[in-house]
């Protein structure tokens, strides 16, 4: 028991240093999904074990502790906090709840909200006229921010309309637009002042500022969520629906989100949730979730609250972009250029639909700034709603039998000794293709789609020939037989046939295309491209010098150094010549030797194309056969175009051209050019 005190003791501590952090400073120094993780391991534990349970707890509490800096308010009504819940389930126990205290000939229908992530704050009108306005603080009492609320434009310091009553409350969110946050932190940076972690925290660090003119000048937004009527307004004007109220503040003037639904069926709200969720990030303000409230304000009212949220409301928040889960493994991967990455192995979690199991740690770097364990709590992302990453360690709750991450010495595969390139930050091997993982991937790529091509020859097929030994390097594959493939693993008679011939078609290839299949480290397929039209024969590029490769028009210092020391190493030199001398494979796309490219027409020239053409499958395959032709092809139209080739059913390219006195060929003239 005494080490379960402890535990609960320690959570508490971890949480109320957070709040303090959010609420106090407007800094956040965790995450939305780890804050949310560490408070449900605390209520699940203190559920258990009720009789640690004290008042000052986070799950007991409504709000954040006050700060000196402004004046207490009570608040006339207490600024309660909303049920959460994650999951279709729990809404839908909430609408049973709700559905125990309604009479059976009632219509009950909810009002769907968003859920805008800001600070929630309360005004008071009297006689029309904006009086005070206080944070939430602690549920009931705030602090005074009046004359800060009065500096933002879209609350209003008076009324207007009729049917005013002479006390009113009205509640919602000041926030800040994304594209407001976004200008406020670049200017941040140039005038070197505080720089916000995210649009909440701008907008709560400029709302609660000292100075009211820094809130003046931050822009920030108001959209009311309730209002409350106090005693005097008039029994004949009651307005019994939570929508109607919010309508009723549209006409005094109030700004009110007009994203806002009334929905009788279960179904209804689910929908407006998937809208949402799916249409949050083309916002330009932050939601997290939507808000449902009981829509009569009498079966609010019979409903009421407990101590710490309304009985009447819900929050139903999306799933957060970030999860928690146990990393049990990390295992270090050699590349194809011999760079060793380690990866996260941990138990599977579901962001935006994808179930994720592993992640890129990148470098060394990135393990000693996340001083990673074995059995450590991780947070987890997906970069850009694509790329799993590794945010943080939940280090509070790490085990004690928990293994520290040890960057290896030697390479995991072939035990030689690894070496730093400090330039680059990687590690690396450099055994080449003695290593077999670098020799498995190097020969995945040479073959790939997008270098020789060998449809048919897939990396599992690769990995069986390199572990049976019938291949050691690229020249190997063009001697294969067809019983080589034929007693391999699932291969019958038809496709050993079709790789071999597959095998063979791919000793005609262009030289864009077999200098991007040597894998050289940070050449794809666009520098590949432009080392091809500068060198155009294969001989000059492997015998070219690093002022030679420094001069190629868009070739910086590292990528001229990789193609240099490349070709410097005896192993690959060898190897090159020898593709060059025995297998010949340095022809272009539509087989005329590359040393004709600069009588061609198009060499050097600016290309723009449209339209359908008849003569080619593709627009891609038009493309490949210009740029072997020595043609720079590209996608708009400018003055610097020479010349634009037209096809059936062209764009508006074709006026462009026109009006910019391009010269314009169609297919048939093109044709002509290229027969010459």
């Amino acid at each position: 028991m005494t080490n379960i005190k402890k535990k609960i003791d320690r959570l508490r501590q971890e949480l109320l240093k957070y709040e303090h952090s959010y609420h106090i400073l407007d800094q956040s120094i965790v995450s939305d999904a780890e804050y949310d993780y560490l408070l449900n391991q605390l209520y699940f534990l203190e559920l258990k074990n009720k009789e640690f349970i004290s008042s000052d707890s986070p799950t007991q509490k409504i709000g954040s502790n006050l700060t000196d800096k402004y004046q207490k308010i009570r608040h006339f009504f207490p600024m309660l906090s909303l049920e959460n819940t994650f999951d279709y389930n729990g809404y839908l126990n909430f609408e049973k709840r709700v559905k125990k205290s309604f009479y059976k000939d009632e219509k009950l229908t909810f009002c769907c909200e968003l859920k805008i992530d800001g600070i929630a704050i309360s005004i008071i009108y009297e006689e029309g006229f904006l009086v005070r306005a206080t944070t939430r603080g602690d549920g009931y009492i705030g602090e005074n921010i009046t004359s800060n609320v009065k500096m933002i434009k879209s609350i209003p310091m008076k009324l207007k309309g009729f049917n005013i009553p002479k006390r009113l409350e009205i509640r919602g969110e000041v926030f800040m637009l994304k594209s407001d946050f976004l200008k406020l932190n670049k200017k941040s940076k140039i005038d070197k002042t505080k720089i916000f972690s995210n649009p909440r925290n701008a907008a709560a660090g400029s709302l609660r500022h000292i100075n009211a003119n820094i809130t003046a000048e931050r822009k920030l937004m108001f959209s009311s969520y309730g209002c409350y009527f106090f005693e005097d307004f008039k029994e004949k004007e009651y307005i019994s629906t939570h929508y109607e109220r919010l309508m009723q503040c549209l006409k005094w003037g109030l700004p009110v989100n007009k994203e806002i639904i009334v929905c009788s069926r279960h179904i209804e709200v689910l929908n407006f949730y998937r809208k949402f969720e799916n249409k949050r990030h083309s916002l330009d303000y932050d939601i997290d979730g939507i808000v449902i409230k009981v829509n009569s304000i009498d079966l609010q009212k019979k409903l009421g609250s407990n101590a710490k949220s309304p009985r009447w409301a819900i929050a139903f928040k999306f799933f957060s972009s970030e999860r928690i889960t146990k990393l049990y493994d990390v295992k270090f991967q050699v590349g194809r250029t011999g760079v060793i990455t380690p990866v996260a192995y941990f138990q599977p979690v579901s962001i935006s639909g994808v179930t994720i199991k592993k992640a890129s740690l990148y470098n060394q770097n990135e393990i000693k700034k996340l001083n990673l364990y074995i059995g450590d709590f991780i947070v987890i992302c997906r970069s850009g709603d694509v790329i799993p990453k590794i945010l943080n360690v939940v280090k509070n709750i790490r085990c004690s039998n928990a293994k520290k991450v040890v960057y290896p010495s030697f390479c995991p595969v072939c035990n030689t000794k690894l070496l730093e390139n400090k330039a680059e930050k990687i590690i690396r091997c450099h055994a080449g293709l003695i290593c077999n993982s670098q020799k498995k991937r190097f020969l995945h790529h040479f073959f790939s789609k997008k270098s020789l091509n060998a449809t048919g020859l897939g990396p599992k097929i690769i990995d069986e020939l390199i572990d049976k030994k019938l291949v050691q390097n690229p020249i190997d594959f063009f001697y294969l037989k067809y019983f080589d493939l034929v007693n391999l693993n699932k291969i019958g008679p038809k496709k050993s046939m079709n790789i071999i011939s597959s095998i063979h078609r791919c000793r005609k290839t262009s030289f864009r295309r077999f200098i991007y299949a040597l894998g050289i480290p940070n050449v794809g397929e666009v520098f590949a491209e432009k080392i091809a039209n500068y060198f155009m024969k294969l001989e000059k590029l492997i015998n070219s010098n690093i002022v030679e490769l420094n001069s190629i028009p868009g070739i910086g210092t590292i990528i001229a150094n990789n193609i240099f020391n490349y070709f410097s190493t005896d192993s690959n030199y060898n190897m090159v010549c020898r593709l060059m001398k025995e297998i010949e494979i340095f022809w272009n796309y539509s087989g005329v030797c590359l040393k004709n490219s600069k009588k061609t027409y198009f060499f050097g020239k600016r290309v723009v194309l449209t339209g359908v053409f008849a003569s080619f499958s593709s627009r891609k395959e038009l493309k490949d056969f210009l740029i072997n032709l020595g043609a720079k092809v590209l996608n708009n139209i400018s003055k610097n175009t020479d010349i634009l080739i037209y096809g059936k059913k062209f764009g508006s390219k074709f006026s462009q051209a026109k009006r910019l006195n391009i010269k314009i060929i169609n297919e048939r003239e093109f044709n002509g050019l290229i027969k010459d």
